[in-house]
Order: structure tokens, then sequence, then C-alpha cells
């Protein structure tokens, strides 16, 4: 059986003003997967990323770390960050020095590596999230979408096998949108883990294996995509929307059972390819 990567067990979580945050909180997140994370404000779901890195220490539960319980002791919290990258929805809290390269280089010089296995780690990073042109600037005069594309290159670089993306898109016009959504899809392709906490239901349904709901702190879906879209009350619940996908798919499938649904726009087209023959045909 599959060991799991981490795991929260009844895990919940109270603010010092008395906010249940985090309501028995049970899941696993296993290797190779692409995760996305969805709720309405105030679900718990940054609450909830930082608890993957141990940044936040639960009120009642455990987290297991590749199969043993956490410590929380400063070694392990060392260990757990060097394995679980977050790159938050500000990417202002992540860049601090004089420069891209600087920036990008500063956790894995911290990791100890060698000069020459820096610069191979930092030139990969760099070639994923299109910076080469960047590195010689000052982070503060970049662009939010730029920022967010040093932000995880510095991750990258560190080659976590856990990376979490808090709200990636936020904040970002449509062209920048489309290019954070591409790199995320690049950066899967290296074999990674990936937990993608997003409002994007139409991103999510076309790019996770697994969707996870959150709604008043609560865990209320864990399942496929089609699976979690196909649940009414799930939706009701966390107000969510059907992909514009499967909405557009409902409407022409009509009565019929359809042994799959299409999962991208290219498989739509394909699918009304199909239903446009059958029509010529009738």
């Amino acid at each position: 059986m599959e060991q799991s990567f981490l795991q929260l067990k009844d895990v919940s979580y109270r603010y010092p003003d008395g906010t249940l945050a985090l309501n028995n909180i049970s899941l696993q997140i296993k290797k190779g997967k692409k995760i996305a994370l969805l709720g309405n404000n105030g679900a718990g779901k940054s609450t909830l990323l930082l608890h993957l890195n141990a940044i936040l220490t639960p009120t009642k539960g455990q987290l297991f770390y590749k199969g043993k319980e956490f410590s929380y002791k400063r070694k392990d919290k060392n260990r757990l960050r060097g394995d679980v990258g977050i790159v938050f929805q500000d990417p202002d809290t992540q860049l601090f020095s004089s420069s891209v390269y600087e920036d990008i280089q500063y956790g894995p010089r911290n990791m100890g590596l060698s000069k020459e296995e820096i610069e191979t780690v930092v030139q990969k990073a760099m070639e994923l999230t299109d910076t080469f042109p960047l590195q010689e600037k000052p982070p503060h005069f970049l662009s939010v979408g730029q920022k967010k594309r040093v932000a995880i290159a510095g991750i990258l670089a560190m080659n976590p096998e856990l990376m979490i993306f808090d709200e990636p898109t936020a904040g970002l016009d449509p062209y920048y949108s489309k290019e954070m959504v591409n790199m995320l899809h690049l950066v899967a392709r290296e074999n990674r883990t990936i937990l993608v906490s997003t409002h994007d239901v139409d991103f999510a349904y076309e790019w996770a294996d697994e969707i996870w709901v959150l709604s008043e702190g609560r865990l209320i879906a864990q399942n496929v995509p089609i699976k979690v879209f196909q649940d009414p009350q799930v939706l009701a619940k966390s107000h969510l929307r059907l992909p514009w996908i499967l909405e557009v798919f409902e409407q022409i499938k009509g009565a019929k059972k359809e042994p799959s649904y299409p999962r991208s726009k290219i498989e739509l087209f394909e699918v009304l390819q199909q239903y446009a023959g059958v029509k010529e045909n009738e």
C-alpha cells in the first residue's frame, strides 16, 4: 500500500480570538498528485495550507510526515519545509533580496549546496518560470505577475517534493493568469506533487487529479473532479458553480448517458464534432 507523504488526522485549529478555522480535518497527500483546494472566503483554506508546512500547529489532532507523527521540533520543521514549499498569494512576503537572481538562489544557498549545484538548480528554475530576462532586476521594480514568477522560481530552486500555491492567479490580468496556469502545467510535469488553493473552478476541473472542498472549516468533499462537481449538495454548501465545460456538456448531451465527461476545451470540441456528425446523418 502506497504511503502518504503528508497526512492530517482529526486536525482542528482555533485562532487566539476564538475563531474555529479548521474543524476535525482528516486527509492524505500522496506523491505525484495534482490537487485543487476549493472553498469560499473564510472556509479555512489558507489555515489548512499553513498546517501542511508546520507554520501553524494544530489545536487538536496530528500531522504525519512520511508515515511518522510530526514532532514540531525545530530540526523536524526545517526538514519538512525543505520538502514542502509554499508560494504565498502576496509575492512581496517572499521577495527581499537586491536582485531576482539573489532571491532565487537564497534557498539553495541556505541548503548548503555547492556553487555548481546552486547554479544548476537556479538556471533550471529560471527556465521553467521564464525569469532569465529579470535576473538582474530588483524585485520591487517588477509587476505582480513577474513577482509571482520569481517567488515560484525561488521555491522550485529548492526542489521540494510538494509545492503549495495559495491563489496563484489572484491579482493577475487575463494574460498573466493564462501564463500562470501554463506554468503550473509545466511544474506538474516535473513529477512533483502540487496543491493549488484557488477560486477558479474551470482551472480546478481541467487541471486537478483530485479536488478538496472546504466549507466552514470542514472538509466536505475529497474526490476526482467530476464526482465533486456532480454533487449538488457540495456545490450549494460551498457556493461553487459548475465549470463551464460541464455546463455546456450537460446542455448538449440531454438525457443521453455518456461513457466519460470532457475535461478540457479540446475534449469538449471533439464531443461537439461527434454530435454535429450524428445530426448530419439523421
